[in-house]
C-alpha cells in the first residue's frame, strides 16, 4: 500500500498535480517539450549535495559541491575559464561536472526540490509540486541574463516525490543586499561623500541598476506574454558575479491574448502574490494583466530607493484597510529625479492603467545615463555588475 498524505494516497495527489499542470500549461505557445527533452538529466545519487542555502514556503536549495559521473562518461568536456562563456554556453553532464566548481572554491548549482515537511498536508503537497513542475517548465524556455537559469534536472517523472531541478547558484539574495545598503546609506553618509559627491552618486546609480535589470526581465517575461506574479525581495537574489537574478517562476502564468477581456485585463486566480507587493485589484479578486507585476515592481522600487521596509508595523487588517482600500502608497521622495517620481505614482494606482515593464526600463535606462559618468562606472565595474549582461538585453 502507498504512502498516505491526509486521507489521500501519494499517487492519487500526484496525479492530481500532474492534471493542474498540464490544465495550467496545456495551451502554452513557450513551454516546448522538445527542448524538455535535451535538458540534461541527472540521478540525485550522482549530486553531491552540500549545505541548504534557503527554505522557501515549498522547496529547499541545497549547494551541489561534485557532480560524480560513471567510467564510460567522460568528463572531458572544453576547458574555459572566461565566465561569460561558462555562464550562456548550452551546458551538457560532461560539460556541468567538468565545471561544477567555480576558480576552484564556488560552487556553481544548486539543486531545488520539495521540503519532506510538505507531505503533512494534502493540498499543500499538491501545490508544491505543481509549483517546481510548472518553474521547470518555464526555465526549460525562459533566456535572459536577470533570469535564473535551469541547467538540469531529475532523470525522473515531475510528478512523483523527490523530483529535483538543477539551477545556477547564487550568492547574495535581495533582503541580505537591503541590509548591506541600509547600513551603508544610515551608518556612514558622512564617508560616503567625497567633493564631488562621486561615491554617493555611485551607491544611487548601483540601485537604480539593480532596479533596472530586475525590470528588464519582467519586460522580457511581459513579452512572452508571461505574468510573473510574485514579485519581492525573497525571490530575487545575485549571481557570484554579482548580476541580478530573479528566480522561483511557480506562480508565473502565461495568458492567451485571445481570453483578454475588453478592458484589457484576464480572468485570473485571486490573492497571488505576497500581499505587502499585490496589486489591490489582484488582492480583490479583480481581473487583472501584468501590470499587477508593475505595481510590485514600484513597491520593490521605493523600497530598493529608501532601503525601508514598505507598510512596516502594519498587520493584515491594517493593510488591508488602509493600503488595498484606502489607497495609502510609500511616500516618493521628493528628492529624486521627476521621471522616477512620476513612474512610481503612475505605477502606484489601484488600476491596470499603468505604464508598462517598457516604460519604467526607459525610464530607468535614463536615469543611470543621465548619472554616469566614466568614474561612478569604475565603481559600479568594481562593485560585480555586469555592463555585458545590461547591454545584452
Amino acid at each position: 500500500m502507498g504512502k498516505k498524505i491526509g486521507d489521500y494516497s501519494e499517487e492519487h495527489l500526484l496525479s492530481v498535480a500532474k492534471g493542474v499542470v498540464e490544465k495550467k500549461t496545456g495551451n502554452s505557445v513557450i513551454c516546448d517539450a522538445q527542448a524538455e527533452a535535451r535538458i540534461p538529466k541527472f540521478d540525485i545519487k550522482e549530486l553531491a549535495l552540500n549545505r541548504v542555502l534557503g527554505r522557501g514556503g515549498f522547496c529547499v536549495v541545497s549547494e551541489v559541491s561534485k557532480i560524480n559521473l560513471g567510467k564510460e562518461e567522460s568528463v572531458e568536456a572544453k576547458r574555459s575559464d572566461d565566465e561569460h562563456y561558462i555562464h550562456n554556453v548550452v551546458q551538457d553532464r560532461a560539460f556541468m561536472a567538468r565545471h561544477c566548481i567555480r576558480q576552484g572554491k564556488d560552487c556553481r548549482y544548486a539543486v531545488k526540490r520539495v521540503q519532506d515537511l510538505i507531505r503533512k498536508d494534502p493540498q499543500t503537497f499538491i501545490n508544491a509540486i505543481v509549483d517546481l513542475a510548472v518553474e521547470a517548465r518555464f526555465l526549460t524556455v525562459i533566456r535572459h541574463p536577470n533570469i535564473i537559469k535551469m541547467r538540469a534536472m531529475d532523470v525522473g517523472d515531475p510528478y512523483r516525490t523527490g523530483f529535483f531541478v538543477v539551477l545556477d547558484r547564487l550568492y547574495d539574495i535581495m533582503p541580505m543586499r537591503l541590509k548591506k545598503w541600509k547600513k551603508r546609506k544610515g551608518g556612514g553618509m558622512k564617508k560616503m561623500f567625497d567633493l564631488q559627491g562621486k561615491k554617493a552618486l555611485a551607491f544611487w546609480v548601483e540601485r537604480v541598476t539593480v532596479a533596472y535589470d530586475i525590470a528588464c526581465a519582467l519586460s522580457y517575461l511581459h513579452g512572452l506574454n508571461v505574468i510573473y506574479r510574485d514579485l519581492k525581495p525573497d525571490n530575487i537574489g545575485f549571481d557570484v558575479r554579482g548580476d541580478v537574478k530573479i528566480f522561483d517562476l511557480g506562480l508565473a502564468k502565461e495568458v492567451d491574448p485571445k481570453t483578454k477581456l475588453e478592458d484589457g485585463t484576464y480572468n485570473l486566480t485571486a490573492d497571488t502574490g505576497s500581499l505587502r507587493y499585490m496589486a489591490p485589484e489582484v488582492a480583490q479578486g479583480q481581473s487583472y494583466n501584468d501590470t499587477c507585476d508593475v505595481f510590485s515592481f514600484s513597491i520593490l522600487c521605493w523600497q530598493i530607493f529608501t532601503t525601508d521596509t514598505p507598510y512596516e508595523g502594519f498587520n493584515v487588517k491594517m493593510f488591508e484597510k488602509s493600503v488595498i482600500k484606502g489607497g495609502v502608497r510609500p511616500k516618493v521622495d521628493e528628492k529624486w529625479s521627476e521621471p522616477i517620481q512620476d513612474l512610481l505614482k503612475k505605477s502606484f494606482v489601484a488600476n491596470p492603467k499603468r505604464p508598462s515593464m517598457v516604460e519604467a526600463c526607459d525610464v530607468l535606462r535614463e536615469e543611470i545615463n543621465s548619472m554616469t559618468d566614466d568614474e561612478i562606472t569604475d565603481i559600479l565595474d568594481v562593485s560585480g555588475k555586469s555592463n555585458l549582461s545590461r547591454g545584452s538585453k
